[in-house]
């Protein structure tokens, strides 16, 4: 059951059938609904808005969700693994140990956000826009940061360990105790903080 309470306005309750013929109806703005601990493994919704959605412990385990808007939502420990996110807007959104292992990002904006204890393993983060967000003790092993831009993030015990970090733009990152075993290629930012 999904629960949207907007502001000033009775709780509606639907379910995961409705929301996809929503969707397919052409409605694509489900901003501020409550989706806590739906399953919704493997849906198709490129460019929905679940905008200060509530998603904690949702499944949407190899969803797909390229472009979506989902800043200010809730994933706390939210299944988005293999999950398509290209392009989505996840600024300002709690991601605390949500598992993102596979995961797509390639080009999302994560600005701000919180990721602290999420798993990131093998994800791909290319061109992600990471600044200022909190990845402290996050598992990056093996993920894909190549010309992502770290400025200003925080990556206190982090684990980049194989992580790709070509062209990856760390200033003012923090990186106390960050795990950078092979880390590649060799980042000069990195290797003064070492």
């Amino acid at each position: 059951m999904v629960n949207n309470t907007p502001m000033n306005s009775q709780s509606i309750t639907v379910t995961t059938a409705q929301v996809l013929d929503l969707y397919a109806s052409g409605r694509r703005d489900f901003s501020h609904f409550d989706f806590h601990e739906a399953w919704m493994p493997g849906l198709e919704l490129p460019g929905i808005d679940l905008t200060q959605a509530n998603l904690v412990s949702v499944n949407l385990h190899q969803a797909m969700l390229s472009r979506a808007k989902l800043s200010g939502c809730n994933l706390w420990r939210a299944n988005l693994e293999g999950a398509n996110l290209e392009g989505a807007d996840l600024a300002r959104t709690v991601l605390i140990r949500a598992e993102l292992s596979y995961a797509n990002l390639t080009g999302a904006n994560l600005r701000c956000s919180d990721l602290r204890l999420a798993t990131l393993h093998q994800g791909s983060l290319r061109g992600a826009d990471l600044r200022s967000a909190n990845l402290s003790y996050t598992d990056l092993r093996r993920a894909d940061l190549t010309g992502a831009d770290l400025r200003g993030a925080d990556l206190t015990g982090a684990n980049l360990r194989g992580a790709t970090l070509a062209i990856a733009q760390l200033e003012g990152a923090r990186l106390d105790r960050t795990w950078l075993d092979e880390a590649e290629p060799p980042h000069p930012e990195l290797s003064a903080q070492v």
